[in-house]
Formats: C-alpha cells, structure tokens, sequence
C-alpha cells in the first residue's frame, strides 16, 4: 500500500479527538474559578495575616518591616495586651451576651419560621412581608431608648440582648422558613398520623433535620453580636459588663502608641469568630445552599 492511501491526521485532529472539547470547556471554567478564588482569599486573607505580623513584632521592627514576617516572635506582646486591655473579662461579657441572643433567635425563629412555612392563617403573607420589610428600615435608636431605660433595663445585658434578638429575628425568620419548606412534607405527615403535635413535630422532626439551617442562623446572629458596638456603646456604661468592641475602642484611646499590643488584642479578639466557625463550617456550608431549593 502507497503512503498517499494513508490520509493525513494533523496534530490539532489528534488533540481534539484525545480531549473532547466539553472536557476541555470544562477544565478551563474550573481553572478561572480556581484563579478567581485563588486572588479573592488572597485579598481576604491578607490583612488578617498582615494583622498577625504585627501582633508579634516589636515597635521598631514595625516601622522598618511593615510589610513581611517578624524576625523574632515577640510573645510578650500578648501578655501586655491581655493585662491592659483586660480583654479576658470584655470576652465572658460578650460570650454571655451572644450566646444569650442566639438562643433568644433560635427559638424565637424557629417557632415562627414553623409557622410561616407549615401553617396556613388569616393575614399569614402580610404578617411576614412586613417582617421582611424590616429588614429595609433603620434602628429607631431614640424610641429604642426610652424603652430600654423606662424599663429599667440600661447598664444590663438584657439592654442589648433584646434589642439583638429582635434586630437578628428577620432575617434569621426568612432563612429557616425557606429551609423548612424544602424538607418532604411525608416525614411531618407520617409524624401527625402516629399523633404527634405540631410543636412534637417542630422538635422531634424539623429541628433535627434542620441542623444545617440552624448552624448558619446561629453563626450569622453570634458574629453579628460579637461585633456590634453602637448599641453597647449607647447602653453599657459601666466597665464591668462592657463587650468587646467598646473595650477594644476604650482601650485605642489609652494606649493610641502601643500598635504591636494593639495588634495583639485584635488578635485574640478575633479567636472566638474563628473558633465558633470552624466548628460549624460544614453544617454552615450546608445551610447556605440546602434551603435555596425546595426538594
């Protein structure tokens, strides 16, 4: 047989043929995502691991290293930085208050989420549009204040446990209605016929299954009371209940010079957010994308 009876393939041909070009479509779309996360963490990340730089250098190394690693790790810094900052008693006062206001909103919400998204009543639809509406509308701070101080409540943790309850309860209300909707309502059925009530089912059933959902509650309403500092500013005077985002500012005002235990006081301020998520990473995970469909 001649060699012209043998046709002729060329190098494209045979590239095409040994990678299909949905494959190749395929690699190059996970390949851009991957760059794009890559350069998004990295934006992220950076000035945490920047924060943390700093944390353990000495005051000099600060101004002729600013960008890079410490040479030498400067632990003292945290030292100084717990004992005047007095971050550990800011840190049981902000763990009560969010741990309060977690368990305030998860029940809170739940019990009405069940509702909205299992129970049909009269003026069901306006009742949660107008909490939904909410989320739109400013704190009303000076009637919020005649009403935390006619109760007699300033100065408390309950003066801004309540306030963060009710200001964490529309949103966390949307989410868990969404989240229960896409759970089989064969599972509830089953429940009722073997007589249980709709509180049973909301605590032996729902609750249960809804573990994702109530993880991203929780986490969204911890950091969101962990951080805010409008509200404890307004409310708490007294250095004994303070939180920590107005321990921290009380404490930038008296050592405005000292930036590597200041940098070590964000530090370990920032221990507990990490902690509580990292827990909670995978039911979070969860949370976030199993309530967006109804299954």
């Amino acid at each position: 047989m001649s060699s012209e009876a043998i046709p002729r393939v060329s190098r494209s041909a045979l590239s095409e043929t040994a990678v299909p070009r949905p494959h190749r479509r395929r690699i190059a779309h996970s390949s851009i995502s991957y760059i794009i996360l890559g350069l998004f963490s990295a934006v992220v990340g950076y000035p945490v691991l920047w924060m943390l730089f700093q944390s353990f250098k000495s005051q000099p190394e600060m101004y002729q290293n600013v960008w890079g690693p410490p040479r030498d790790l400067r632990i003292q810094n945290y030292i100084d930085g717990w004992n005047l900052s007095h971050i550990g008693r800011y840190s049981i006062n902000s763990l009560i208050v969010a741990f309060a206001t977690v368990l305030g909103v998860l029940t809170v919400a739940s019990l009405a989420a069940y509702a909205f998204s299992k129970m049909r009543f009269a003026g069901s639809r306006l009742i949660f549009g107008a909490i939904i509406f909410s989320l739109l509308l400013p704190v009303p701070i000076i009637p919020l204040y005649a009403v935390v101080s006619g109760l007699h409540l300033t100065d408390t943790y309950f003066a801004v446990i309540f306030p963060y309850i009710s200001g964490a309860l529309p949103l966390s209300i949307f989410l868990l209605k969404a989240f229960f909707e896409s759970l089989p309502s064969q599972i509830e059925d089953a429940a009722r016929i073997d007589g249980c009530s709709d509180l049973g089912i909301l605590w032996h059933v729902v609750l249960p299954l809804s573990k994702p959902g109530l993880a991203t509650v929780a986490i969204f309403t911890f950091i969101n009371a962990w951080n805010e500092f409008f509200l404890a500013l307004i409310f708490i005077r007294s250095r004994e209940i303070r939180t920590i985002p107005v321990g921290l500012q009380v404490f930038f005002q008296e050592n405005a010079t000292k930036w590597p235990a200041l940098f070590a006081t964000l530090s370990m301020a920032t221990v507990p957010i990490i902690v509580v998520y990292v827990l909670m990473q995978q039911q979070f995970i969860e949370g976030l994308t199993a309530g967006a469909v109804k299954g």
